[in-house]
């Protein structure tokens, strides 16, 4: 089954869009599926490991200061 969508571009878009189409020599269309296509996939895997994000608690900077890792580590041995 093929369905139609209309979307409206900003300028900003639109322009890019018309660059990208007149680079590559594709049809707007296909590009706009290209990249749909490609968003919906990368969705697939985000949707996997959303359900582990934030469940940890502990200060905002914990995954940048080293000062955590190396307390973590003497701890476990």
């Amino acid at each position: 089954m093929n369905e139609t969508l209309t979307i409206r571009l900003g300028e900003n878009l639109a322009q890019a869009l018309h660059a990208e189409s007149s680079r590559t020599g594709l049809a707007k269309g296909e590009i706009a599926r290209q990249a749909l296509e490609s968003r919906l996939r990368q969705g697939g895997k985000l949707a996997v490991m959303q359900r582990h994000f934030g469940a940890m608690n502990g200060p905002a900077d914990l995954s940048t200061n080293k000062s955590y890792r190396r307390d973590w580590s003497k701890r476990r041995k």
